[in-house]
């Protein structure tokens, strides 16, 4: 017979456990049961666990909340998307000749995951290159699709109230085109424009950007060569976890 679990990790671990493995919406008192911890403290950490986003409520229960995808998606992003991304970038990079990058965020900052160079003299990030999430392409085309909005205030932290708005404003926009543009706000004189990378259930795993020198640069031109590569290396993710 399992034992009750006595931490408050091992409760909260148990109680997720008890969801994934019911493979759909489960009640608290079935947590309860499965888990044989006692039904007002299984009912308590659930609602702790669904105000976080870590479980989801249904009509018929409750279920693997988003943030939980999110984690998943992120465990095995960098090697998956390195892999995929390739031929996608070879792609693009023929069609067009610009600076390429595959980012993920962590923290306030986009990583760079692969990156192909193109024309822009020195280059303005390299492979493992730190940049901000909250002007450049990359980031914005993440943030705009990020859920979790304690991660969008720890990056907007810092900004005054006009700018927080006009980037609320610029994601909403994201949100409706999947596509963001950097018009120098990050390098002097080069223009971004990124694409996210969404799983089957909508959450962001990373980006893939085109930046150009400024003078050359139509960023309208170039949204659905991103959009298209965008929605490639998707379908390559996708394929790889069938």
């Amino acid at each position: 017979m399992q034992t009750a679990p006595v931490s408050v990790l091992d409760r909260i671990l148990a109680i997720i456990e008890a969801v994934r493995e019911s493979g759909g919406a489960v009640t608290v008192a079935d947590v309860a049961r499965a888990t044989r911890i006692p039904k007002s403290t299984a009912s308590r950490t659930v609602a702790e666990l669904v105000a976080r986003g870590y479980l989801e409520r249904t009509g018929t229960g409750v279920v693997i909340g988003i943030r939980l995808f999110e984690f998943g998606a992120r465990t095995s992003t960098p090697r998956r998307l390195v892999a995929a991304a390739r031929p996608v970038l070879a792609e693009l990079f023929y069609a067009t000749g610009e600076h390429l990058n595959v980012a993920v965020n962590e923290g306030t900052d986009m990583v760079s995951l692969i990156s192909v160079r193109g024309r822009l003299r020195p280059p303005p990030s390299t492979t493992g290159a730190h940049v901000p999430a909250a002007t450049t392409a990359l980031g914005k085309a993440v943030l705009a699709f990020t859920s979790d909005q304690a991660v969008v205030r720890g990056i907007t932290t810092g900004l005054d109230n006009g700018a927080r708005y006009r980037l609320e404003r610029e994601l909403a926009g994201v949100r409706s085109r999947s596509v963001a543009i950097d018009r120098c706000e990050t390098f002097p004189g080069v223009v971004g424009v990124a694409s996210p990378i969404l799983s089957r259930q909508r959450v962001p795993v990373a980006a893939i950007s085109l930046a150009g020198p400024e003078s050359e640069m139509d960023p309208d031109r170039m949204i659905p060569l991103v959009r298209h590569a965008a929605l490639a290396l998707t379908r390559r993710l996708a394929l790889q976890v069938q």
